[in-house]
């Protein structure tokens, strides 16, 4: 990552291609408006091949692709595990096309490595169906809080759902960015973070791991198991101010800094809230000083792709950055 200096994250959420966010009102989706047959019809329209050209012609270094979303969960892969505990079909809730295996493989073919998003550590808090399947619902605490670790045979479930995209994608991804975490979230004797660390550098040991808390998002959650700093932001940021020197990074793991660069949120809006010289500057800076970066352009809900004005200013980070 350090020699790709900067990816390319896809905030591939079904809430976001619906046009929800926190930063929207409301900020989320009827429950009806989110449909199998929908997001089945979002998935299949994901133009794999031309998303990775559009990376190709923006020089990323890796791409960070959501397999499902914090809130309302729906993965963008099939998991055997995850239908056997919520009850829910084949492609009923998981998408029947593994989207995460047919992006990585056309990412491979243009030399970008994939870094996959999953929520599933501690997340799900409005799907009950979801939360109740994984015992997080009655396992302990009544009611789903994840601000607190979720209940040991809630781990359990919700590792066995890692632990089979892990073993499916191997080292046909370069990496996981774990979202949603507390400090002792997997704190304790038994499926810690240790653990997660096992389930993903066992089938690929030289995986990244980036654990996003919301708390500190420059610091080392477990050391010795994270290897790079979760860097999420929420808002519009003062770049000058977001870099290594000025917020550095906890236990020397890499410090890299995730942003959105449409004008409303991840992967929504019809502009760029950055001047290509901004990002340019954000990126040299933030290189020079030892850290990563990581962009998050407004993509068409109906083909995946970066919006022409997106990718246009992604090809000139390219030209300014990599040139």
């Amino acid at each position: 990552m350090i020699e790709g200096k900067y990816g390319v994250f896809m905030h591939y959420q079904y809430r976001i291609l619906l046009g929800y966010s926190i930063k929207t009102n409301p900020q989320f989706p009827e429950p009806k408006q989110m449909t199998p047959e929908g997001w089945n019809r979002l998935v299949d329209g994901f133009d794999a091949a031309r998303f990775a050209e559009q990376m190709a012609e923006g020089k990323v270094g890796w791409v960070i692709f959501c397999l499902d979303d914090h809130y309302f969960a729906w993965p963008c892969a099939p998991n055997q595990a995850f239908s056997q505990f919520t009850g829910y079909a084949p492609g009923e809730k998981c998408s029947g096309r593994d989207l995460i295996l047919d992006v990585a493989e056309a990412l491979h073919a243009k030399g970008i490595r994939l870094i996959v998003y999953f929520a599933g550590l501690n997340g799900y808090m409005k799907e009950p169906k979801v939360a109740a399947g994984l015992l997080e619902v009655g396992g302990g605490r009544g009611t789903f809080n994840n601000r607190q670790p979720p209940p040991p045979e809630c781990r359990q479930r919700r590792l066995e759902v890692l632990r089979e995209y892990a073993d499916r994608y191997r080292d046909k991804i370069a990496g996981w960015w774990f979202d949603g975490v507390e400090l002792n979230t997997y704190s304790g004797d038994s499926n810690n973070w240790q653990t997660i660390e096992r389930i993903v550098r066992g089938p690929n040991p030289n995986a990244a791991i980036a654990f996003s808390f919301g708390g500190n998002e420059q610091a080392c959650v477990s050391p010795g198991v994270d290897s790079f700093t979760g860097g999420d932001t929420w808002n519009k940021q003062d770049l000058p101010r977001l870099t290594p020197a000025k917020v550095p990074a906890q236990n020397g793991i890499v410090w890299h800094g995730k942003i959105y660069c449409g004008n409303v949120y991840h992967g929504q809006g019809n502009a760029n809230q950055f001047t290509d010289d901004e990002l340019a500057e954000w990126i040299r800076t933030c290189n020079r000083e030892g850290g990563i970066c990581t962009l998050d352009w407004p993509f068409n809900p109906a083909t995946g792709l970066l919006k022409p004005f997106g990718l246009e200013q992604l090809k000139q980070i390219a030209r300014a950055v990599k040139n």
